[in-house]
């Protein structure tokens, strides 16, 4: 008889032990991130306006919007003007993902709040993750294990040593994640209520340019 693999959630993972179980090593930077901090919306941007509004929105009540009312009033239509709409992918939430590990002896699983992947029911090959969007007070969890095990869990069923990109987002701060290989390196804080918004926007824009690129080649 076959004995049942044991299953650990994704939200239990911390960064540490993720890095150690699956071998991989946090950088101070990579290029990716390097450039994304050059990245600016020219001034003339036709959504300027629109992303004031929703930075002094967001500065007038982050601190009491819990986090169904933040992911509706900000991220949704935030993430909405970056308009992540593709022939060649598709964007997916609360989507489950797993991966076998230690000789699959043991399995690690969750959902994921946001990707965007290959499919249009069935996510596939995804490579690119929001994870843990949370207001700032309340915290008992590590997000970056919780987004770093999701990227890791893409990397090992992708296959491909493609890139896997993340963001995750802690109250008021946005923090990117690059993971290429072996090797895994996280953003200064962007603040969304600050005038970082704009250059948040620039490297989301960036990042759905690449997303498109990516998945048109493959």
């Amino acid at each position: 008889m076959k004995s049942k693999k044991i299953n650990k959630s994704f939200k239990d993972w911390q960064a540490e032990e993720v890095e150690k179980t699956f071998e991989i090593k946090r950088l101070r930077t990579l290029p990716v991130l390097e450039h994304l901090k050059t990245l600016k919306l020219p001034q003339n941007h036709p959504l300027n306006d629109t992303l004031e509004k929703y930075r002094l929105e967001a500065f007038d009540y982050i601190d009491s919007w819990n986090e169904d009312e933040y992911k509706f009033f900000f991220i949704s239509p935030f993430f909405k003007l970056v308009d992540f709409t593709s022939q060649y992918y598709k964007a997916f939430t609360q989507r489950p993902l797993s991966v076998e590990y230690d000789n699959n002896t043991k399995i690690t699983s969750g959902n994921v709040e946001f990707m965007l992947a290959k499919g249009r029911q069935i996510p596939e090959m995804p490579h690119f993750f929001l994870h843990e969007y949370k207001p700032e007070k309340n915290r008992d969890n590590d997000p970056l294990g919780q987004l770093l095990i999701a990227m890791v869990a893409a990397q090992k069923r992708n296959a491909d040593e493609q890139t896997i990109y993340g963001i995750y987002v802690n109250g008021r701060n946005w923090f990117f994640v690059v993971l290429e290989k072996n090797e895994y390196a996280t953003s200064n804080p962007y603040v969304a209520t600050s005038e970082d918004v704009f250059d948040l926007f620039a490297a989301l824009l960036y990042l759905k340019d690449e997303m498109e690129k990516l998945y048109k080649k493959g």
